[in-house]
């Protein structure tokens, strides 16, 4: 299988790693293996562990296995790195002075027809990463109404979530939705003439991120691999995040704020609700970096991005 994934300010992510000691790294997010393979070869390594919910990162891995004895693929969702770590009998007493999240889908995956993340290419709605029971086109077809419209506005921030649920459940009453193109249609049927020329992405593009984030809880998952990221981190270790959509990044930010002793707004994300946190990074990246003009040229799927930094003080 041909690998289509290029990785996410490369350049930027590796300025922030250590370039005078052998380093143990986790990259929690493995997708293509562009970070690994890059910090392979460029740094001083004495563990690399690639974590990965999808079954396909495997087939990526395969060169890497082969090349470096001290690189190792665990499958599992990052929610778990905790878990996934101590089952390793090689690296479960390792503290880690990197460890990086890519929030963003792998071009492997949005370019997979037959994975349904994207409405670019006609394949059946599923938008499962790893082991979820729970497909894109089950909650299309079966969920009420309501909370429908809620999962769009939620996870999308769609204002015309319950219209675009009214059109779906009036739709699925004559025939199930089952492929990307037929929800991309009906939802584009839920905007005028005007929204449509007036918005710079496609009309289906928040209901798409809903679905995805719902089907596999990412946003929990991903509050839940932050804050176990602490006790695998060693002192002066990094946490480097490059996410892609408000929602996580506001995850992260307000992570980073309530770690660092800053006072912090709540967000409906988190579930803790305080002022200030226990002083256990500082934040490296006061404002988030964001990628090149040349590197949105090369890669329009990096214009999104935006990447946090935290060392770990002890």
């Amino acid at each position: 299988m041909k690998n289509n994934h290029i990785p996410v300010m490369l350049e930027e992510v590796q300025s922030y790693i250590p370039h005078d000691k052998k380093i143990n790294v986790i990259d929690a997010t493995f997708g293509g293996g562009g970070y690994s393979r890059a910090i392979l070869k460029k740094f001083d390594v004495k563990q690399l562990v690639a974590i990965d919910r999808d079954p396909i990162s495997k087939i990526f891995a395969r060169d890497l296995n082969e090349k470096y004895n001290n690189f190792s693929l665990v499958n599992g969702c990052f929610g778990n790195i905790d878990q996934l770590i101590v089952n390793n009998s090689q690296i479960k007493k390792i503290k880690f002075d990197v460890i990086i999240f890519d929030l963003g889908l792998s071009s492997n995956q949005l370019d997979n027809r037959d994975r349904g993340f994207s409405f670019k290419y006609d394949g059946p709605l599923d938008m499962v990463m790893g082991s979820s029971s729970t497909k894109a086109s089950d909650i299309i077809n079966s969920y009420p109404e309501e909370q429908l419209a809620n999962i769009i506005y939620k996870f999308g921030d769609e204002r015309l979530s319950r219209r675009i649920a009214k059109n779906i459940v009036k739709s699925r009453k004559i025939k199930f939705i089952m492929t990307t193109k037929e929800l991309a249609k009906l939802i584009k049927q839920s905007f005028t003439t005007q929204q449509i020329h007036k918005s710079k992405i496609h009309p289906a593009t928040k209901t798409f991120q809903a679905l995805r984030i719902y089907v596999n809880d990412e946003l929990n998952e991903l509050s839940l691999a932050l804050n176990k990221s602490i006790n695998l981190l060693s002192a002066k270790g990094r946490l480097i995040i490059v996410s892609f959509q408000s929602l996580e990044d506001r995850i992260v930010k307000d992570f980073f704020n309530h770690n660092s002793g800053k006072r912090w707004r709540s967000s409906r994300h988190y579930p803790e609700l305080v002022d200030e946190g226990p002083i256990t990074f500082n934040i490296i990246t006061k404002k988030p970096i964001r990628p090149s003009e040349r590197e949105i040229l090369n890669n329009p799927r990096s214009r999104s991005a935006k990447l946090r930094v935290g060392e770990k003080i002890h």
